[in-house]
């Protein structure tokens, strides 16, 4: 099962993917910093789970076009439910294990991802939804309808993200303008960006029916009358709907190429076995992943055949723990300052 969908090494040249990775440091940093405003007692475990959520689903490739498949960026999602600052680091976290453990996205490359869909994407998604919340009621209706469009928005812009990087620092001198890179980006993600709202926007209202309080971009509403979930049964909840998603949905999921990886593959031919055989595209600089023989590797146990499913539960476990131990850190950073 290919279900890579991240830039990998070699796509970028060095010097912009390291000016990259110094962007996406302090850019981290900074949000570690503002998060402490907003990592409380109940927001912290919800956190981690949004981490792990957002691993799941991007496991979930569903079909925009012939040939082409979408997934969920899950910034717009992320910003709606714990913040732009959290959420950031919540879409972070997820980069990070998906390139040491699945050796999805290049180590080189990491700055490039974190810039385009932690960063970027979540502070797009973000803007916007408050904005709409400006003229949608506070419900759990509104809020849905402010993270779908937030959604298309967000992973469009984040697509033209990798429009650029790969202007400052392509490898490959290419037979077609960025103009046509940049509108070939733009529809597909369009359309990925439908898909992405439809599951952000359930997600969403799912979380705000039960615990309006939990999702960041509802501070302070209550649903009266309603019995309301304990955080820690909705964190357990989500965490077994995270774990069917990757240990079974997952098998399900589109192995076409997403729409970053179809793109980079604009103007060469392909066979059947997915290799290059002729013309010039952006892929023809792909480097090997450094971790590519790792026992996780491309979702799944190394020399198993049919186990992305195990592999997929393995991801929402490290996920949730890795983000959780994140956000207890500085949850207690907070406190030890108050």
């Amino acid at each position: 099962m290919n279900v890579a969908m991240h830039i990998s090494n070699g796509i970028i040249n060095g010097p912009v993917s390291l000016a990259y990775a110094g962007v996406a440091v302090a850019l981290l940093a900074l949000c570690l910093n503002r998060s402490r405003q907003d990592l409380s007692d109940r927001l912290a475990p919800m956190a981690g789970l949004v981490a792990a959520f957002i691993f799941a689903v991007q496991m979930l490739n569903f079909p925009v076009l012939p040939g082409v498949s979408g997934h969920l960026l899950g910034g717009a999602l992320a910003a709606t439910l714990v913040g732009p600052w959290v959420g950031a680091l919540c879409v972070s976290v997820v980069l990070i294990v998906q390139a040491l453990i699945f050796a999805d996205g290049g180590l080189s490359a990491l700055g490039l991802n974190i810039t385009n869909m932690a960063l970027l994407g979540t502070a797009v998604g973000y803007l916007v939804v408050v904005g709409l919340m400006k003229l949608l009621p506070r419900s759990a209706f509104g809020v849905g309808a402010a993270v779908f469009a937030a959604s298309v928005v967000s992973v469009v812009i984040a697509s033209q993200g990798f429009v650029l990087q790969y202007a400052l620092g392509g490898e490959v001198p290419l037979t077609i303008g960025f103009g046509e890179i940049s509108a070939v980006m733009g529809g597909v993600h369009a359309l990925i960006g439908l898909g992405e709202g439809t599951i952000a926007a359930l997600a969403v209202v799912a979380v705000a029916k039960v615990r309006p309080d939990l999702v960041y971009a509802l501070r302070g509403e209550r649903l009266d009358g309603h019995a309301q979930a304990s955080p820690k049964r909705l964190v357990v909840a989500g965490l077994l709907t995270a774990a069917v998603l990757a240990g079974g949905v997952s098998y399900f999921a589109s192995s076409a190429p997403d729409g970053l990886d179809a793109t980079t593959l604009r103007g060469c031919t392909v066979n059947a076995a997915g290799e290059i055989t002729g013309g010039s595209c952006i892929a023809q600089s792909q480097g090997e992943h450094e971790l590519s023989g790792g026992l996780l590797a491309d979702y799944g146990i190394n020399g198993v055949e049919g186990t992305t499913g195990i592999a997929g539960i393995i991801g929402v476990a490290v996920t949730f723990a890795v983000g959780l131990a994140i956000f207890q850190i500085v949850r207690r950073r907070r406190k030890a300052r108050v």
